[in-house]
Parts: C-alpha cells; sequence; structure tokens
C-alpha cells in the first residue's frame, strides 16, 4: 500500500486505512471457510453460500435492518441508491444480512471475433440451430489451429436459450420444474454432442485449466459464448495491442430461427458482503459510511477516484473528456474495492462511445424478452450445501454424452440422482417459499 499512491488517496478520502486480504477466485471458498473456523473476522467481507449458511450470517454478521431499513437508509444515500431488486439477494429468514455487490441483469454476453468472420466473410447472427452449426463449421479449422467454440459450460448457456429451457426453474400454477428435467435440456445436450461430432470445438475444452480468454484473444478460438458481459471490456482492454482486433455479439434466436429466444436474466450480484457481528453500533456505522462512499454512483468525484484514480496519475483526459489510463494506472487501480460493493452498473468505455452505443443497443434488444428465475430472492439452504456435490455427478454424465462415451439415455438416470439427492428437497422448500411470498416476484 505504501508504493500506491492510489491506495493512499483511498485512504485519504476514506478517512480510514483500508487494508484488504485479496485472495484469488479459485482459492476463496477455502480461504472464506478458514477464516471463519479461525472465529477472527474482518469488518466486512465477500459471502460463500455453504452449508448451515443462515446460521452461520445469524451466528456471526450483524443484521443491517436497523441500520439501513426505513428512514435509517437515509444516512447512507449511495446503498440506498441501489436498485431494490439487488438488495433481495440479501434477506435471510427475513433479516438483512448482507450488502449487494451490483452487477447488470443482462448477465451474458455472446461475444465473438467480429473481424475474423469479416475476414471469412460469414455473418455473426445464425438464425436457428441449422444457421448455428454452419456457422461454427465455416469457422473451424484445425489445421489453422481455429476452433469455434471453446467453453462447452459457456455454449450450453447459449443452447439453454435457443432451446428455451428454463431460466434455472420453471413456474406453472405454484409448480416448479428444473431445467435438468425438461426436454429442452435433453436437446441442448444432444445439440452439444453433434457440435462435438462436427469438430467445432476446441478439443481442450473439458480441461479446466485451459486458458480460453487468451485462446480468444488470439483467434483460437472464435466465439466466446454467454462470456459475463463485463468480458466486453476486459476483453477489448487485454487486446489493445491486437492489431485489428474487433468484437461482435451475436443475439440468439429460437431454434426455428423465426424469432429471438427469451433472455435468461441474472440475479444483478455479483456476490454479497456481509459485516462483522459486533456489540459496537458505531464500528457497524462507520463499516457502512466506507462502504456508502465506495458505493458512490457514475458521475460522481468518489466514482471518478475510485475506478479511474488521480488526474494526471493514474488517468489522462482524453479530447472528449474521458479519463483514459495511464500505465500506471493500470497497476494502481487494482485494489479491488468492487468485490465488496460497488455503483449500480452502467455502460460506459473511456474513449469507445460506439462501443457504449452498440452495447446499448444489444441489451436493448435481447431484454426486450427477458426470462427471469422465479426463484429469485428466495433462498434455500440445501441448494448450496449439497448441491455441488449432486451436480458435479449429473455434469460428468452430461460431458460423457458430448463425448460420445455414454447414450443420451444415461441422462435420465443422472437426472433421477440428482432429483433425489437433492433436486425434491430443493424444489419442496422453493415451492413453500413462493406459497408464502404469495407468488413469484
Amino acid at each position: 500500500m505504501d508504493r500506491n499512491s492510489y491506495w493512499r488517496g483511498l485512504n485519504e478520502r476514506l478517512g480510514v486505512d483500508l487494508e484488504m486480504q485479496m485472495v484469488p477466485n479459485a482459492d476463496y471458498e477455502q480461504t472464506f471457510s478458514i477464516t471463519m473456523a479461525s472465529g477472527d473476522l474482518p469488518d466486512v467481507m465477500q459471502l460463500w453460500p455453504g452449508a448451515n449458511f443462515a446460521d452461520m450470517l445469524h451466528n456471526s454478521f450483524a443484521p443491517l435492518d436497523e441500520f439501513l431499513g426505513g428512514d435509517a437508509a437515509a444516512d447512507y444515500p449511495n446503498l440506498a441508491n441501489i436498485p431494490t431488486a439487488h438488495w433481495r439477494n440479501c434477506v435471510y429468514n427475513g433479516a438483512l444480512y448482507a450488502i449487494p455487490v451490483p452487477r447488470g441483469r443482462v448477465r451474458h454476453y455472446n461475444l465473438f471475433r467480429k473481424d475474423i468472420l469479416d475476414d471469412l466473410g460469414v455473418n455473426g447472427e445464425p438464425r436457428g440451430w441449422d444457421e448455428f452449426l454452419a456457422l461454427c463449421q465455416e469457422l473451424t479449422d484445425p489445421s489453422s489451429r481455429r476452433w469455434a467454440i471453446g467453453s462447452v459450460t459457456q455454449a450450453m448457456y447459449f443452447l439453454a436459450r435457443m432451446n428455451d429451457e428454463p431460466n434455472i426453474w420453471r413456474e406453472e400454477g405454484g409448480n416448479l420444474t428444473h431445467f435438468y428435467e425438461t426436454e429442452e435440456y435433453q436437446q441442448s445436450v444432444q445439440d452439444m454432442a453433434a457440435l462435438w461430432e462436427a469438430g467445432v470445438i476446441h478439443p481442450d475444452t473439458f480441461n479446466p485449466s485451459t486458458p480460453f480468454p487468451q485462446y480468444f484473444g488470439a483467434g483460437t478460438t472464435v466465439l466466446s459464448l454467454a462470456d459475463g458481459y463485463g468480458s466486453w471490456s476486459t476483453t477489448t482492454l487485454a487486446n489493445t495491442d491486437n492489431d485489428g482486433f474487433e468484437l461482435g455479439l451475436m443475439p440468439v434466436y429460437n431454434r426455428e430461427g423465426s424469432e429471438l429466444a427469451p433472455w435468461h436474466t441474472g440475479n444483478g450480484v455479483f456476490n454479497t458482503a456481509g459485516l462483522r457481528k459486533q456489540d459496537d453500533p458505531e464500528r457497524i456505522r462507520l463499516v457502512l459510511r466506507v462502504l456508502d462512499w465506495l458505493a458512490a454512483p457514475f458521475g460522481t468525484e468518489e466514482h471518478l477516484y475510485r475506478v479511474y484514480g488521480e488526474a494526471g496519475v493514474d488517468h489522462e483526459r482524453n479530447s472528449d473528456g474521458d479519463p483514459i489510463f495511464t500505465t500506471d494506472g493500470q497497476t494502481n487501480t487494482t485494489v479491488p474495492t468492487r468485490y465488496l460493493v460497488d455503483a449500480p452498473a452502467v455502460l460506459y468505455q473511456p474513449g469507445r462511445p460506439d462501443d457504449v452505443d452498440y452495447q446499448h443497443a444489444y441489451q436493448t434488444t435481447v431484454l426486450a424478452n427477458r426470462k427471469d428465475d422465479p426463484t429469485l430472492g428466495l433462498y434455500v439452504e440445501s441448494a448450496t450445501a449439497r448441491a455441488e456435490a449432486a451436480e458435479r455427478n449429473l455434469l460428468a454424465t452430461r460431458d460423457d454424452i458430448i463425448q460420445g462415451r455414454k447414450p443420451l439415455t444415461d441422462l435420465d438416470r443422472a437426472v433421477n440422482d440428482w432429483r433425489t439427492a437433492i433436486g425434491d428437497q430443493m424444489r419442496t422448500a422453493y415451492e413453500e417459499q413462493l406459497q408464502q411470498a404469495g407468488g413469484t416476484r
């Protein structure tokens, strides 16, 4: 911190010495568990749902209703500015236990290398399954080390929209059906197997350490389907020295290609952050004031500094007045406060106004026919405590089917095992909560 002028300036503005333990995403679950077991918690930390999560919140984290509910919210105007929908992810057993880390509800972008498609003379808007398969075949040339698709996991999200799967759950008359249980999901698995058979998927797709962002930048893969919507900015920034690099966004049509497919939205948060339970309410108010400053919205001086740092050091203004990172600024401003709290999401790319217009048009188009998860804002203990192991077994069967090692009929058995292990229990709990809430929100 002593060598980072941005961090020093952040502390001066916050009026505190901000100390952060930065943990790689792959290690966070283990680090979180160790920290919780030690009982030595920081003032605020990103939460990780797991076994006995509700009890853990009650025992170790502060309920925030008295600080942020009703008229009290006026003390923290930037937190109050975060839309209500994001806060639904922070309520457990009727109490507010967390701060949302807001992101856009669009959830995913279907990125493609527009420069490569233009060079090949092919259209980046396939209408339906047949055109999508044909596009993937045109893009793939193993002799040139080029494949259409990198990640099977991301491509399954694309197919889920094309085949009109539920957005996790489908609610009809108070009854829930999980997407694993649907014919539409079976169709998506069949489609993925067909893509694998056609040779349009990178052969290393089932290796979890495969560096697909780098492959996409190098043109080894041409489609980055269902990537996080923030990937437009990160991918563009990572390829500023890549001559001719240009991104496009692919809409999803229904299987027949007759109209745009329903767009599965996300829950609107990256994660949530909890404040350590303690007897001193003034300490909690201090932490909330820090988080409130960090949540200042786009267009404020606070937001400008938090994101772009000090003028003349971390950024310079271009002719349009946009802050453009300096070399030092790209390093200095990586202090990861945006994973504890953030401002409501906006579309803004300094120096690239056309990118903003293009993304806005894309989001407007795809979100016109949105499909929400009907369980959004509900919490089921078993959904986090046991679902991971049950899903891991099901997905192993799915991947074997995609690669031709097992028949499609094995998927029914795997889904039944998942249903017995966790699915039916989750369904019952969610249905009870929906009934208590008077239906989907």
